[in-house]
């Protein structure tokens, strides 16, 4: 059972409970005031008892009932219907609605939303057996009499009233049902969309994290940064080791940014001084972004803003829910940003998109000799999911609850009200305005069913319509002879109202009630104007009671059905996230083992062994080490399924991090070039990129494509290559030594 679903049960059974409590009061204690019983103080003790038992019901079914608790209420039902002689008034007649009627048939009513079919059949015929014995006993000289025509909408409403809540609560209920496998399949596209989005994106941060601590540390080692073992260089280290076996952050708690924000400051080899509150509480994924992005800034301030000092400001745009902006500013020697290539990593992606990618944006001032500001800006409260669920199910409510009610108006017209105006015919002073009546009443439910079928309301038609129901209800009203008024022949009385509650089913509560009250009012004037009624004014009441509690109650359905809508798609979307946020988890998991498992043959050796000392950084094979490491880890950052050519795309990466070092690069393209998969391109990748960071001097890079081949080759002065390059994926690399120059050549062969 979904949680549309769920909650239309606990929202329902309220509700029943709630109507119970209220029409059975308003009908018994209206009665002690208008009606004078038989019995006085039995029947105010009966209404006081049933009361106080209706009361005591509700508080235990809302807290769970027990087996006894629906059978004994039963009883209750039978009972008072069985007693009803006590509070019947001393003029009842064979055509009166004593309270007693009333009540139990509204209870009945409620019965759907706590019995199964079986035993609100066998209920429903238990109280109306005890009503009608209740009846007998009440009126013995009369009963039989009772159970003729003065006496059949009474009984027969009841049923009437049980089988169409009945089916009100079985097409609700569907309604529910149907929206829960609508928000399953939306939660199931939704949830495979956020897993792509989420790998796509853990995959950038987690390139964009390998660039800012292994990456950085490995090319600071290779570039002779550090002449010897020195502590910071360990300790750095053994975070770029945390940070390439960590999870990935997809917790949507919040964390404290400032906190998060000096740890880092604590690991720059900088001195660093801030500016910002003491607490910034954000969701931990985006307080995540915001510290990488300034530890790349202050990392790329080491590298190459020839200065020793930076500053750090944190602030709060806005009110509390406001941006939240971090700035890392230093006085160093600046550089062009329009001047930077689109090959390198460290700005324009690592800072600059990582924003990009949590909704806020980065910009970089900066200015040769001028120093560099790089500023960083984040949404503080994550975007609103959207109302699509909400408008979803509350229109498959309102679809259920209208074609409720549009067959609770054809049944009581056609099933109920037809045999009343055919039975009656000659009483009426124009039998023709009957039949119009009964017409209208049709063709306008009609209408709202076509509107239905079509997926279409009745729009501005609305009013126009609503006003032709209470023109069609004085006709009938008119038609009916005075003293018939509000008796079985007056059947256009509680119909015109199913009719205006059709109409107005998605207008505001007040417009609804007011309306409705509106045509009953009308009708108790016409019936007061015309003199005197075929029933008195307190069964009247009963009666009316009896019809207009339901009619507010599908109404009051249509508030709760749109109240619940708000709180079902809540719900839903809570539990949606709870099941994607740990599919996300799971997924990411994996993705980071398998990375982790593809560097742990290369750079995390590296990494451990500067981390625990036993690699010494100034050591000319550790440098070289590293550099070919942080040269290959260039090649993953570059690594692009979008761009024209993937494979030249990446080599100019590495050749570009090489050109840094002092090495020159004539470079060559010829050919055509098949799709290369990426396994494909790091294996032809391997050998140059050794060569490059290896070299001396000028290296001459080529690549060449023809016949479905693509070969790539190096020719550099290098040192011996003493193990072979590792083959696989179809690649083989050959290596030839001519005098202090090597000749590295890696093919592979494509479908041609």
């Amino acid at each position: 059972m979904g949680s549309v679903e769920r909650g239309l049960l606990r929202q329902g059974l309220r509700y029943s409970l709630g109507l119970r409590l209220v029409v059975a009061a308003a009908a018994s204690f209206a009665a002690l005031l208008l009606d004078t019983p038989r019995e006085p103080v039995p029947a105010a003790a009966m209404v006081l008892l049933l009361n106080a038992w209706n009361v005591y019901y509700a508080v235990r079914t809302l807290r769970g009932a027990p087996r006894w608790l629906i059978p004994a209420d039963v009883a209750v039902v039978c009972a008072v219907c069985l007693l009803q002689v006590w509070p019947a008034p001393t003029d009842v007649g064979s055509g009166s609605t004593i309270w007693v009627s009333a009540a139990a048939a509204i209870i009945v009513v409620t019965y759907p939303w706590q019995l199964g079919t079986r035993a609100l059949a066998i209920a429903t015929v238990a109280v109306m057996l005890a009503d009608i014995g209740g009846a007998a006993i009440a009126n013995p000289d009369g009963w039989l009499a009772g159970l003729g025509f003065a006496s059949i909408p009474i009984r027969l409403w009841l049923v009437a009233e049980v089988a169409l809540s009945w089916s009100l609560y079985r097409l609700v209920r569907r309604s529910a049902r149907a929206a829960d496998q609508l928000v399953v399949r939306g939660e199931r596209t939704r949830r495979e969309a956020t897993i792509a989005s989420a790998r796509r994106m853990d995959e950038r941060e987690y390139l964009a994290a390998l660039h800012d601590t292994s990456s950085a540390t490995l090319l600071m080692v290779g570039a002779g940064v550090a002449a010897g073992r020195e502590r910071w260089l360990a300790e750095q280290a053994s975070r770029d080791l945390e940070v390439l076996s960590g999870p990935a952050v997809v917790s949507q708690r919040e964390v404290d940014l400032v906190g998060m924000l000096r740890e880092v400051l604590r690991h720059v080899p900088l001195r660093v001084s801030w500016r910002g509150p003491t607490a910034v509480p954000m969701r931990a994924v985006d307080a995540a972004m915001l510290c990488h992005g300034t530890r790349e800034a202050l990392t790329n301030v080491v590298r190459h803003a020839e200065t020793d000092a930076a500053e750090v400001a944190v602030s709060v745009a806005g009110d509390s829910a406001g941006t939240v902006v971090v700035e890392v500013v230093d006085s160093g020697r600046g550089f062009a940003p329009d001047q930077v290539s689109d090959h390198r990593y460290g700005v324009a992606r690592s800072i600059v998109e990582r924003m990009t990618r949590i909704g806020g944006r980065a910009t970089i001032d900066s200015s040769p000799g001028r120093g560099t500001t790089v500023r960083m800006e984040c949404p503080r409260t994550a975007p609103d999911s959207g109302d699509d669920d909400v408008e979803m199910i509350a229109t498959r409510f309102q679809r259920g609850l209208l074609w409720a009610t549009v067959a609770i108006n054809l049944v009581i017209l056609l099933l109920l009200d037809l045999p009343k105006l055919l039975a009656s015919h000659d009483t009426y002073r124009s039998a023709t305005a009957q039949y119009l009546a009964m017409g209208g009443f049709v063709l306008l439910t009609l209408v709202v069913a076509a509107g239905l079928l079509r997926g279409r309301g009745i729009g501005r038609w609305r009013w126009p319509l609503v006003t032709l129901v209470f023109v069609l209800s004085a006709i009938a009203t008119a038609a009916v002879p005075p003293d018939q008024r509000l008796g079985y022949a007056h059947w256009s009385e509680g119909n015109a109202g199913w009719t205006v509650v059709l109409l107005l089913l998605d207008t505001r509560p007040l417009v609804f009630v007011g309306v409705l009250a509106g045509h009953y009012l009308m009708t108790f004037a016409q019936t007061v104007l015309g003199g005197d009624a075929a029933i008195t004014f307190a069964a009247s009441v009963n009666a009316t009671v009896l019809v207009l509690a339901f009619q507010l109650g599908v109404g009051m359905i249509a508030i709760v059905l749109r109240q619940l809508a708000i709180t079902s798609a809540r719900v839903a979307r809570a539990e949606e996230e709870v099941r994607t946020t740990e599919a996300v988890a799971a997924q990411l998991a994996q993705d980071r083992r398998e990375r982790y498992a593809e560097l742990a043959e290369t750079a995390v050796p590296l990494l451990s062994g500067l981390a625990s000392g036993e690699l010494d950084p100034g050591a000319e094979s550790v440098r070289r080490s590293c550099a070919i490491e942080a040269a290959k880890m260039r090649r993953l950052f570059a690594e692009d399924a979008t761009v024209p050519d993937p494979l030249l795309h990446e080599l100019r990466a590495c050749i570009e991090l090489a050109e840094r070092n002092g090495v020159s690069v004539a470079f060559a393209e010829l050919g055509d070039r098949p799709a290369i998969p990426t396994k494909v391109r790091r294996r032809l990748t391997e050998a140059p990129i050794w060569a490059l960071v290896t070299a001396r001097g000028k290296v001459r890079l080529t690549v060449v494509g023809a016949d479905g081949a693509v070969t790539v080759s190096v020719v550099a002065a290098c040192p011996p290559k003493a193990d072979p390059f590792p083959e696989g994926d179809g690649v083989h690399t050959s290596t030839t030594m001519d005098g202090d120059r090597l000749w590295i050549q890696s093919s592979w062969q494509g479908k041609s």
